[in-house]
């Protein structure tokens, strides 16, 4: 076999005739006639040897189609002069050792550079994968198509709203970076474009599908329940009211409005408040609930602290709105308080008597 080096990609000079001499041992294919007889069959024209001469940069990796095709084609046809093995056999070697499903074929699609017995050779382990480099199987964005969000983590979730990569990351090594620094999406949502742009390859475009992402979750989140929606717990209403209160700065206080078999009517937000209480008197509180005729009636407000245990002043005010509600007729289902990761029910403690007391 030549040992002579052979031009690659017009500027670079590498032993291709030796790299494919590595190569054809490694997958153990001798000179046999079945071994030339599989690489006449596989073709000349298949996207693994494109593939394997773009990472060894004798195709510039911008090629693609026939141009690609037919410069590969060219380099193998060199490497069988160079070797003197035919350029069936050369075919198959090649092909053996970049096969997406071959047991000894580390130059796949997702390569394996460390295992690779021609890594010092080839140019691919100087820049980081992208996702399509990934089996269609593994990719975010078919995946999510193919099984559904709750299959998908919350790196590869952010990795389809940022797209592409940047800087030699795949979008999913950004997506990572992002999570990595600032912890959950409510801390992405919570900071400005300007500190998102401080993560390494995060630009004004991304930055901007970031928060363009998060701010309609935001709006999805903070949506009534619709008039008719029937409410089956405190459990369910906290899963709702989560979302709209979560990580408010202020006290909010809402009122919802029951008909008799406890489905909505109207949801309303009776006060905004300061940092640590809203200003909530009981007359605001039932003066639509009296003009929509509702039969009872659910009180919910956010403790900016995270921190769902009622105060005194939430215990005071419960029971003045339960005897509000008794005089005019209308009946306190529950008042219910939102934490960061949990909430406090009046109802489920059996905390709606007056101040102090339990109900019956």
């Amino acid at each position: 076999m030549a040992d002579s080096a052979t031009e690659l990609g017009g500027s670079t000079k590498k032993p291709l005739a030796r790299v494919y001499c590595i190569v054809r041992e490694h997958v153990g294919a001798g000179t046999s006639a079945s071994f030339a007889a599989e690489g006449a069959a596989a073709g000349q024209d298949r996207p693994e040897l494109v593939r394997w001469c773009q990472r060894l940069g004798a195709i510039p990796r911008s090629w693609t189609g026939t141009k690609a095709a037919d410069a590969a084609r060219a380099a193998l046809r060199d490497v069988a002069a160079a070797s003197g093995d035919s350029p069936e056999q050369v075919c198959a070697a090649v092909l053996g050792f970049c096969s997406d499903e071959g047991e000894r074929s580390p130059c796949g699609r997702l390569p394996q550079c460390a295992e690779c017995p021609i890594e010092q050779y080839c140019d691919y382990p100087q820049r980081k994968p992208t996702i399509k480099d990934l089996p269609k199987t593994e990719r975010p964005r078919e995946r999510l198509l193919a099984a559904g969000q709750e299959a998908l983590s919350d790196v590869e979730l952010l990795a389809i709203i940022l797209r592409g990569g940047a800087e030699g990351a795949t979008a999913l090594d950004l997506a990572g970076r992002l999570l990595s620094t600032f912890g959950s999406f409510r801390r992405l949502a919570d900071c400005t474009a300007g500190e998102l742009t401080r993560v390494r390859g995060i630009g004004p475009a991304k930055a901007a599908q970031v928060k363009a992402a998060l701010a309609i979750a935001h709006r999805y989140a903070g949506e009534k329940l619709s008039a008719g929606d029937l409410v089956s717990g405190s459990e369910h209403l906290y899963a709702y009211m989560r979302e709209k209160l979560a990580g408010l700065q202020k006290e909010h206080f809402y009122t919802l409005m029951l008909d008799t078999k406890h489905r909505i009517i109207r949801e309303e937000r009776v006060a905004v408040g300061s940092l640590s209480e809203s200003v909530v008197h009981p007359r605001e509180v039932f003066k639509n609930a009296i003009r929509e005729s509702a039969a009872a009636v659910i009180f919910v407000h956010n403790h900016p602290s995270g921190n769902p245990e009622p105060s005194p002043q939430d215990r005071t005010l419960t029971a003045r709105l339960c005897e509000a509600g008794r005089i005019v007729g209308i009946q306190v289902l529950d008042h219910l308080i939102v934490g960061r990761d949990g909430y406090y029910s009046f109802a489920e403690r059996g905390q709606l008597g007056p101040a102090g007391t339990r109900s019956p």
